[in-house]
């Protein structure tokens, strides 16, 4: 039976490689303030995954304010690339509606539903520069010599939320030099790399719960299959 499910999980972990890699979900409490968070963003340039782009962020939740509606964070973000690039925007997806969004620091200027090529919309992004969007302009953090900056965002939702999840962290690169996979701008996708300050529960990946799932089915039918043979044994 176990070499059974072994086999499904591999075959469907393959099946799952072949698309875009997805992130790890996060899932924040109201209560869980000082709570951080870590993610590893892989180069993603012209449909295909590459290390010449990197970049690593720092998030901590510093709590809720206004009467429970607002959750308010603070970051940081580095462009370890081996190439020259430079880190435009970052962004990510939350649960609950918006209703409004600020930021400070490096990346200060926000958007709802920008659009991040090759990705989709994000509903969350926060921009360094005011001229331009999500998936284009100047500024950003530059890599050779790594940059890293720092700042603060705060998330007001429609309701009060007893928790929220992000999920979906992508960073937008650009001036990529020399080129990568043909192209001079690209993107970053996120992993979650460590968890800490008040031991959140973290939502497995979309491969995990697959695996998952089959597991529980073939151990279902192994148990089925057991019974029957128990209720209704051969005849000798």
């Amino acid at each position: 039976m176990l070499r059974m499910i072994r086999k499904a999980a591999v075959a469907a972990a393959a099946i799952l490689s072949s698309a875009m890699p997805l992130s790890a979900a996060v899932i924040i409490n109201s209560a869980n303030s000082g709570y951080n968070f870590s993610i590893d963003y892989t180069g993603y340039v012209n449909n295909a995954s590459t290390n010449q782009v990197s970049a690593f962020a720092d998030f901590t939740f510093n709590g809720v304010t206004n009467n429970g509606l607002t959750y308010n964070f603070s970051y940081t973000m580095t462009n370890d690339s081996i190439v020259d690039s430079r880190i435009r925007s970052f962004g990510f997806d939350t649960s609950g509606t918006v209703t409004s969004l600020t930021a400070t620091g490096v990346y200060p200027y926000t958007d709802q539903d920008g659009q991040f090529p090759s990705y989709g919309t994000l509903d969350l992004c926060f921009i360094a520069t005011s001229n331009g969007q999500c998936n284009g302009g100047p500024g950003g953090l530059t890599s050779n010599p790594d940059q890293s900056g720092t700042g603060t965002f705060a998330i007001t939702f429609a309701n009060v939320m007893e928790a929220v999840t992000f999920d979906n962290f992508a960073v937008r690169f650009q001036s990529i030099n020399p080129t990568v996979n043909g192209s001079s701008s690209g993107l970053g996708l996120g992993s979650l790399v460590s968890g800490g300050g008040g031991n959140p529960i973290t939502a497995p990946e979309p491969g995990t719960w697959l695996m998952l799932l089959v597991g529980f089915g073939l151990v279902g039918h192994m148990l089925r299959q057991q019974r029957r043979s128990t209720l209704f044994p051969q005849a000798a």
